[in-house]
């Protein structure tokens, strides 16, 4: 089990949150870092048939730069060559067997319960909790009121029942593509009060955020809440690279970076011949990780042919055609996109 935090001590209040993410963090400068130069990456070895490792942020965890999205196991939400797959729990014991070989610690998951339980299962039956970083993702519109920290607290308690853990690594308060147009701007403080308390209960170890905000609103919630947060959450792949005005912002916050949708939700990979596009998801993770300011990319992979695939980018730097076949993908529009991504949005 995880070490449980201390609780000594009284609880703070919500004026006393408000005062040490709002105006302590603004007084100590936060406005002022993001437009400073980001911290330095350290150096990238590579390894063939290993997956690096990257630092997270200031959580101290050294992570796989490359982990296992909740998409591999959330079933028909995952298109795979124009087909729905739906992995077996051998299949999924093979898959995350074969990941853990290759070095990859990191497990995402968010909404659909089968993020949960499959690699729930698959970790225990393997005995590997204390070896692997869990990240659970609530995709919780965060309303500004004090039920907020009810609705965060249930969700807590139910995913950690589906993992079979007693703690998550890492908690991310995300929302959905529909939310932002509607709501705007979220009100952050309630869901921090909840994260403080589950800290000192030991349920949860670092706490994050991801959004689909445009760049704007991200640096609006650096400057706001940046300090009540260790890791930020952003979509990028070859064609959708608002995050690229994100990331350095994130990094001189002192925030780690996780990233996902490297194929846009499958998009970018949609009527692809196996033969002709070999190795075109391996190029399209191996270009997020040349950022070195990255921490970790997360994709879904759906049998083993693409756990080898899709880790390989590790160790396997773009070639100059590789590049070239990148850009044309990029420049090319598939069936359909994530509209959130299309408009700009992160």
């Amino acid at each position: 089990m995880m070490p449980s935090h201390d609780t000594a001590g009284r609880r703070p209040t919500r004026r006393r949150f408000l005062e040490q993410v709002g105006r302590t963090a603004i007084a100590a400068g936060m406005a002022a870092s993001l437009t400073g130069a980001a911290p330095a990456a350290e150096p990238r070895k590579l390894e063939p048939g290993r997956v690096a490792t990257r630092l997270l942020g200031k959580t101290g965890l050294r992570v796989s730069e490359i982990g296992f999205g909740g998409h591999s196991w959330s079933y028909a939400r995952v298109p795979d060559g124009g087909k729905l797959r739906i992995p077996t729990l051998d299949e999924a014991m093979r898959m995350i067997s074969l990941g853990l070989d290759l070095g990859v610690n990191f497990f995402d998951s968010c909404t659909p319960k089968e993020e949960h339980t499959v690699p729930g299962e698959v970790v225990k039956r393997l005995k590997k909790r204390n070896q692997v970083i869990v990240s659970a993702r609530l995709c919780h519109k965060m309303k500004g009121v004090p039920n907020d920290r009810q609705e965060i607290f249930r969700w807590v308690d139910e995913r950690l029942g589906l993992w079979q853990t007693d703690w998550f690594d890492l908690f991310m308060v995300t929302n959905t593509e529909n939310d932002t147009p509607q709501s705007g701007y979220w009100d952050m403080s309630y869901a921090i009060e909840a994260i403080d308390k589950l800290k000192k209960q030991g349920k949860i170890r670092f706490a994050g955020f991801g959004c689909h905000f445009t760049a704007e609103k991200y640096f609006e919630a650096f400057e706001k809440y940046g300090r009540a947060f260790d890791v930020c959450s952003v979509p990028y792949n070859i064609r959708h690279r608002a995050a690229e005005e994100i990331i350095p912002a994130a990094k001189r916050a002192g925030l780690g970076m996780v990233t996902i949708k490297p194929f846009a939700r499958g998009a970018l990979l949609a009527d692809r011949d196996p033969a002709r596009d070999a190795g075109l998801a391996r190029d399209m993770v191996a270009f997020v990780l040349e950022n070195p300011l990255i921490d970790v990319c997360i994709c879904g992979v759906h049998t083993d042919a693409h756990v080898k695939e899709n880790f390989s980018a590790s160790w396997t730097p773009l070639s100059p055609a590789a590049r070239q076949r990148l850009d044309r993908v990029a420049a090319q529009t598939a069936r359909w996109h994530p509209a959130w991504l299309e408009r700009g949005w992160c």
